[in-house]
This record gives structure tokens, C-alpha cells and sequence, in this order.
């Protein structure tokens, strides 16, 4: 009885209706403990959202031009319960495959004429099963970020990517995540693409320093911070990085955007990252650059 009440939820806020958020969280809160895989409608099919207003989304002034912004603002809207909106987001195949990522975990989006995303999510915690795997086309960035998301959530994802992104060595960004806890289950020699990832059930907060990655890894310190970030989002207590000065500077403003706990400091030559797991990130109104090319993502 309990999981054809918590189907009907999942799937209705899939469709786009309007689901009170404590109904969503308790709906996702099920799949989630019972491990059963709710059966939504393929995306392709999902009626476009409503143009409603959330109830009291922050709001942002422009944010920097980084390659990751939209990324990262598509993932904190998925793990954010309400209505999070993108503007000026570019249209490129690295969004597209981050809204279809974050569609099989759960969240309902929809491009609007506007050039905005509206991101639908489940809450830090939320994540469902994913049905298929994966597939981030070109983008390195959407597929480490999103790693760092499954890291922590207990759920098991295929990732994949076309020939460039299959010829990138993964274990840059995996190390730390499997110190929280995350589990390869399969990959391509050298920690490639086509790979399996399994979260953990029950995370473990590090304190993880970031090296420099140099000019031959395409797994940026950029990046490797951010996903770390992501992961310490469902591990109790506080997750630290410590990276070069600029490393994970968006994902740390955007986590503040979306309410979560960040705080930094000087150390060495680069800074000191200090993150409270486990908060509840309010949905935002996030404003990319309008002059975003789109080949940032």
C-alpha cells in the first residue's frame, strides 16, 4: 500500500503536478530505504512543469563564467526540494546530458523559451535508482560532478561518454570518492568509461587534499574539489578539501546559494574548504552570463 502511495507521488511530480514538498521527501525517503525502483514515465514522455513560483527561492546576481556553472546549478536544483531556476543557460550537449542524467535520478526538468532550465528535485538524500545508464556524450565535467553525487547516495549508475571521454583515466576524481565509501563495480582498463559506480549507503566525511593536477590530466583540480564537495552533501559532519586557490570556487559559491553550510580559509598557497553534510538546500534563481558560449559545457 505504502509503495503504490509513494509511486503515485514520485510519479505525479514527475509529470509536473504539484506535490506538497514533504510528500516528495517521505515518497523519495521510501524507494530509498526499501531499495525498490519506482517505475516513472521515459522522460521523453514527462508533461512539461507548470510556470509557477517557488516560495521564496534565493536569488543570485550573475554568477562567475566558469565551464561548470550551469553543470552544478542543474545537479543543486536535483538535490534541492522545490523549484530552482537557470537563466541564460548555454544550449549544449554537456547541459542536455546533465538534465537527462539528473532526469533518471529523480528530479522533472524542462527547457523553457526562455533559455532557462527549471529543475524539479528530490533533496539531498532523494535519489532514485536510475533506469539505464548515463550517458554524458563529450562532457568530463558533467560526468565527474555527478559521480561525486552517486558517491554519497547509496544508489548504483553506469557512466558513459563518446571516445574522448572513454580515453580519460577516471581515478583522479575516484580516489577521494572511494575513500568516502563509493564502490567501483566495473570499468574499462585504466578506470575508463564505460564505468559503474556504487554509492555509499552510508557516506564518510574526509578531508581530502587536492594535488595539482598539471597540464597533462584533463581531471582538473577544479573539479576533483567540486566533486568532493557534492558527495560530502550526504555524509554526516564535515567534509574538508583543501585545494589550489581557485579550485571548487563556483560549486562553493553556488552550495552557498542553495543554503548549505560553507566556509573557507587560507592555507599554504591555496585554501582550506569546509563543508556541514547533510543540510536541505532551498531551490534558487540562478543567472548564468548571457555572453556563455556554448562550448563552456
Amino acid at each position: 500500500m505504502l509503495g503504490r502511495v509513494a509511486g503515485r507521488t514520485l510519479r505525479s511530480a514527475h509529470a509536473g503536478a504539484s506535490v506538497p514538498p514533504s510528500a516528495l521527501r517521505l515518497a523519495a525517503d521510501f524507494f530509498r530505504l526499501s531499495g525498490a525502483v519506482p517505475l516513472l514515465a521515459p522522460p521523453s514522455q514527462a508533461v512539461p512543469l507548470p510556470m509557477r513560483r517557488s516560495p521564496g527561492p534565493a536569488q543570485a546576481s550573475p554568477v562567475a563564467r566558469d565551464e561548470t556553472a550551469c553543470l552544478l546549478a542543474i545537479i543543486l536544483g536535483l538535490l534541492s526540494v522545490g523549484e530552482t531556476r537557470i537563466g541564460h543557460a548555454p544550449q549544449c550537449d554537456g547541459a542536455q546530458a546533465m538534465a537527462e542524467a539528473c532526469r533518471k535520478l529523480g528530479a522533472a526538468i524542462e527547457r523553457a523559451g526562455d533559455q532557462s532550465w527549471h529543475v524539479h528535485g528530490v533533496g539531498v538524500g532523494g535519489l532514485l535508482s536510475p533506469e539505464g545508464g548515463l550517458d554524458f556524450g563529450g562532457s568530463l565535467a558533467g560526468a565527474v560532478l555527478l559521480m561525486g553525487v552517486v558517491a554519497s547516495h547509496g544508489v548504483t549508475a553506469g557512466f558513459d561518454g563518446d571516445p574522448a571521454l572513454r580515453a580519460c583515466a577516471m581515478m583522479p576524481a575516484l580516489a577521494p570518492l572511494m575513500r568516502m565509501g563509493a564502490e567501483i563495480v566495473a570499468s574499462a582498463e585504466g578506470v575508463r568509461l564505460p564505468l559503474t559506480l556504487r554509492g555509499a549507503m552510508d557516506a564518510v566525511p574526509v578531508l581530502w587534499r587536492v594535488p595539482d593536477g598539471g597540464p597533462s590530466s584533463p581531471v582538473t583540480p577544479d573539479l576533483v574539489a567540486s566533486a568532493v564537495l557534492l558527495a560530502g552533501l550526504n555524509a554526516p559532519g564535515e567534509t574538508t578539501v583543501v585545494a589550489p586557490q581557485e579550485a571548487g570556487g563556483e560549486a562553493v559559491r553556488l552550495l552557498r546559494l542553495f543554503g548549505a553550510d560553507v566556509a573557507t580559509s587560507p592555507e599554504g598557497g591555496g585554501r582550506r574548504i569546509v563543508l556541514q553534510g547533510r543540510p536541505t538546500l532551498r531551490p534558487a534563481i540562478v543567472t548564468l552570463p548571457a555572453e556563455t558560449p556554448p562550448a563552456s559545457c
